[in-house]
């Protein structure tokens, strides 16, 4: 489990340093995709609870550090979706297009919100939001809910080290295989 949680994190923060610097102009609008959240939303659904929310949680600390936001504010917006998806794995199975596509868009809202909350109760004046009703919002929605599937798809390739093994008591008391 803590291999995976790891190199999950390592990989977010490749992704993180990637988009700050190669897609540092946006992909559309201005708007950079958050390669990292999909990367963390694939965790979460292939994992159990814990390891897709502390990649959330680290992933959000190694963020806030390089970035100019407030520690815990990253870590607090990737455990949301992080959370929310991993409960919800074990109603819904993973196709390969709908699911991601569907947990990228709902995933990005859910970051939106949580900042939003976070900006209500620290003050504007230390926390910058998403507005939901600004444009660059719904892009960046859009551009997670189409690139989510091609990540899910990659990270379907290589995802031995993503996939904490399980020991056989964890496997009998599960229901999923």
């Amino acid at each position: 489990m803590i291999a995976t949680i790891v190199s999950s994190t390592a990989l977010v923060s490749l992704l993180f340093l990637m988009q700050t610097t190669w897609l540092r102009n946006g992909l559309l609008l201005g708007v950079v995709p958050d390669l990292g959240l999909l990367v963390i939303l694939w965790v979460s659904f292939r994992n159990e609870k814990s390891v897709g929310s502390f990649t959330g949680f680290f992933s959000g600390l190694v963020c806030d550090l390089f970035s100019a936001a407030p520690v815990g504010y990253f870590a607090f917006l990737y455990v949301l979706p992080a959370y929310a998806l991993s409960v919800l794995n074990r109603f819904v199975s993973l196709d390969t297009i709908w699911i991601p596509f569907l947990a990228g868009f709902f995933s990005t809202l859910l970051k939106a919100i949580g900042s939003i909350v976070l900006s209500g109760i620290f003050g504007p004046s230390v926390l910058s939001s998403y507005f939901l009703d600004d444009v660059h919002l719904w892009v960046e929605a859009g551009l997670n809910a189409v690139l989510a599937p091609l990540v899910f798809f990659l990270l379907n390739m290589t995802g031995s080290f993503f996939v904490a093994k399980r020991t056989p008591s964890e496997r009998i008391g599960s229901h999923r295989k």
